[in-house]
């Protein structure tokens, strides 16, 4: 895995982030991670942009799924560690965009006269 196209070219902090989903991997919980924005800026792993920016770079890659989005009540994300990186670079890879499947809803405040 570390040999891989999908891993070998991410810049270190994203490789970081990888490690961490991988150290709360206990054995029986592989689709049942949680790592938090709190956590994140807690335990200083990273910035919180960064980390955003990451875990996405790490799906799109295939080396993390996100399993259950949180925010609605601030429920955290589920994530859980994958087996598409294996096929990362060739025909048959399923790229997954987050951004795409759960895109941001926008609020915009309309201004009266």
């Amino acid at each position: 895995m570390w040999k891989s196209e999908a891993f070998k070219d991410l810049k270190s902090h994203t490789k970081w982030l990888y490690m961490e989903f991988r150290l709360r991997y206990h054995g029986k919980n592989p689709r049942s991670i949680k790592l938090t924005q709190t956590e994140v800026i807690e335990k200083k792993i990273m910035d919180v942009d960064t980390f955003r920016r990451d875990y996405k770079i790490l799906i799109k890659r295939g080396l993390i799924d996100l399993v259950k989005k949180g925010a609605f009540h601030k429920q955290p994300h589920i994530f859980g560690l994958s087996h598409r990186w294996k096929k990362y670079g060739k025909k048959d890879f399923i790229e997954i965009d987050i951004d795409r499947l759960f895109p941001e809803e926008i609020f915009v405040k309309k201004k009266y006269l």
